[in-house]
């Protein structure tokens, strides 16, 4: 491999210098413990959207799409579509009513709504457990583009990544976790988009662009109904198209790394008015994703260096095999989007990927050490078991949390199972099948139980894990159906993309137990259903 131009290296350091004074800088602003986990409550609309934006895409989102896309070669950005769609409904669901609410934890409303503090040790562990799948695959990402594109060995850029996220989430907590958020989104959007343009440029424009790609696949353009026959079928037709936008959206709308982030804004109206900003920059984003993954493969083919200078053949997979096989770190796939960037040969362009690629994965990891740090320093700390030093040094302890489940993601990533990662998957339905329904039916059903919470969050939570293992252990990949050995003979029968299956069953058995528990007090329904919902 060449080495690194300078330029790229620069490019990257400045990146890294300004998240660190924005980390350095949100000290000044630190007066209580209120600053720290929900920056005060005076987080804007365009800042909360865009942090939005870049907390809730991770580095799957930025490596794994164009590398769908490259895979499967077909009209993905139906269900690319579908999930930018998505997001503005969360604005009906949960952000209103939840910043209405105004509650510090994610545990806030599912204590209270249900009448039971008990509630948090099962929302921190569900949580907590993902939390570290989440933190590990974004220290994987920074790790992987460091390794990559400015070739640093991969042991050094976990410990590079990990800690600085580590300065700016102990200096600042949520106050700079939220503008570096906000800045993160900004840098990965415009990478996305410069990276899109340019590969556009280079195949002759727009028209070129188009022709090219049709050459390589003509029924790339096609409309979902028209998809390949891949074994990955349903991923990318009308049902899936349903199918991908319910684990996206209720995603959106249920998991702990994009809820807290209402409780950060001023008011109700910021809270809708951020889900704008977050929708148009996710959206231009994902553009600009669906444009470099229909391109990677004639980009890589026709102008990568290994292939331009003869080091392989002339074929994407002989690309991407030896970035593999030279880094020894990450899948084939993983380094799609890289390679098809560098066979632009602009150093600029490169780094400023580096650059974005970083702030996708730093941002997703801050998020969920944000999450993580309120539920085990104030619900368990302070409420759960009244510790001193929880009441009287919040701060210092929340802090000490972030440290240690950096630490642990940094250690899982410096060789991580390819189980760790591939849960990472999992745990993101497994959150919206045991925790989404408890939450959504809690704010706008009146009829919905403590019983029910208890149930449903238990249930789905083991009940996913196995089937999720199942599926990719036992039939051969994650997609299948659970029971399809059992109900059908054939593990290959039925395909559920993201394994959406699991969110409404996770709803129907939310919605049956409640009916055969005993009701939820009336004062409590009032005060977090029905005036909540009331005027949203």
């Amino acid at each position: 491999m060449a080495e690194v131009d300078p330029i790229v290296i620069g490019i990257t350091a400045l990146y890294f210098l300004a998240v660190i004074a924005i980390g350095y800088y949100s000290r000044a602003r630190m007066k209580s413990a209120t600053d720290y986990y929900v920056a005060g409550r005076q987080i804007g609309a365009v800042v909360n959207g865009l942090a939005l934006e870049s907390t809730y895409l991770s580095p799957a989102s930025m490596l794994g799409l164009p590398a769908f896309i490259f895979i499967l070669g077909y009209p993905f950005f139906w269900p690319m579509a579908a999930i930018i769609a998505g997001m503005p409904l969360a604005t009906l669901l949960t952000a209103t009513a939840l910043r209405k609410y105004a509650p510090t934890s994610f545990a806030d409303y599912y204590a209270d709504r249900y009448n039971d503090q008990r509630l948090r040790w099962l929302i921190g562990i569900i949580t907590m457990f993902a939390a570290v799948l989440y933190i590990t695959l974004s220290i994987v990402g920074m790790a992987l583009f460091l390794l990559a594109i400015l070739k640093v060995p991969y042991w050094i850029g976990v410990v590079i990544g990990t800690v600085i996220v580590m300065l700016y989430i102990v200096w600042g907590g949520m106050i700079a976790t939220s503008w570096n958020a906000a800045f993160q989104a900004v840098v990965m959007t415009v990478a996305a988009v410069i990276a899109a343009i340019a590969i556009i440029a280079k195949l002759g424009g727009l028209g070129g662009f188009w022709d090219a790609v049709a050459a390589n696949n003509p029924k790339f353009w096609n409309t979902p109904a028209d998809a390949p026959d891949v074994p990955h079928l349903l991923t990318g037709t009308w049902i899936a198209l349903i199918g991908w936008f319910f684990v996206w959206h209720f995603g959106f709308a249920t998991m702990p790394y994009t809820v807290v982030r209402f409780f950060t804004v001023m008011d109700m109206k910021t809270a809708r008015r951020s889900i704008f900003w977050c929708t148009l920059a996710a959206g231009i984003f994902y553009v600009s994703l669906q444009i470099i993954g229909a391109g990677s493969k004639v980009m890589m083919e026709t102008y990568h260096p290994l292939v331009t200078e003869g080091v392989v053949e002339s074929k994407a997979v002989a690309v991407l095999k030896y970035y593999a096989t030279t880094f020894g770190v990450g899948k084939v796939t993983d380094y799609a989007m890289i390679a098809a960037v560098e066979a632009l040969k602009n150093p600029v362009i490169l780094g400023i990927l580096a650059a974005g690629g970083l702030a996708i994965a730093m941002s997703t990891a801050a998020g969920w050490v944000m999450v993580v740090n309120v539920l085990a320093t104030r619900d368990w700390g302070e409420i759960l078991l009244k510790s001193r030093m929880a009441k009287e040094n919040p701060i210092l302890l929340a802090r000490i949390v972030s440290v240690i489940f950096l630490l642990i993601g940094m250690f899982i990533s410096f060789n991580p199972p390819a189980l760790v990662l591939d849960l990472s998957g999992w745990a993101f339905v497994a959150i919206i099948a045991s925790l989404g329904p408890g939450l959504i039916l809690g704010l706008w059903w009146k009829r919905a139980t403590r019983a029910a919470m208890w149930t449903t969050a238990v249930v789905m939570f083991f009940l996913h894990l196995y089937a999720w293992l199942k599926a990719k252990y036992v039939l051969g990949h994650h997609s299948f159906f659970f029971l399809n050995d059992i109900l059908f003979g054939n593990p290959k029968a039925f395909i559920t993309p993201h394994q959406v299956w699991a969110i409404p069953v996770g709803f129907i058995l939310f919605i049956i137990v409640s009916l055969l528990t005993k009701p939820p007090e009336e004062e409590v329904v009032k005060k977090y259903c029905e005036d909540l919902t009331k005027e949203v």
